[in-house]
């Protein structure tokens, strides 16, 4: 698991100044990133291994609406399933109020094929196994 810290700005925001469904996806896609780095898989070093994200199905789930301005922080979890990676991100404001959640699926992606592959064993194992249902 890990969290960030994120304050609500305006490219995020809609008219009416509350966050859209667009800016919960790209922060879900940001903390994915960051956990990837911290396992010492940076953009570039993907890019080396010819390794690529594609983004696959998602749902959202919003509690309460994030502000513009408002600071948040997000708390992803992840799980392995086959070659996806399902995402689960909570998004919690300042109050420690969860606002909303998102389960997106991500997938493998090699740039040079154009086509998808299957999990990388080197970047699997700091993912969670599949849990059995």
């Amino acid at each position: 698991m890990i969290c960030k810290n994120y304050v609500v700005s305006g490219e995020d925001v809609n008219d009416s100044m509350v966050m859209e469904s667009s800016a919960y996806l790209s922060y879900t896609l940001r903390v994915l990133y960051r956990f990837l780095f911290a396992n010492g898989f940076s953009k570039e070093r993907l890019h080396a291994l010819q390794l690529g994200l594609q983004e696959g199905d998602h749902v959202l789930v919003c509690y309460k609406d994030l502000m513009f301005t408002e600071p948040f922080f997000v708390e992803l979890k992840q799980c392995y399933i086959g070659d996806k990676i399902r995402i689960e991100s909570h998004f919690f404001n300042s109050g420690n109020e969860c606002c909303a959640a998102v389960t997106k699926e991500v997938e493998w992606f090699d740039p040079v094929q154009s086509k998808v592959i299957a999990a990388p064993k080197q970047i699997l194992r700091h993912f969670n196994p599949a849990k059995s249902a």
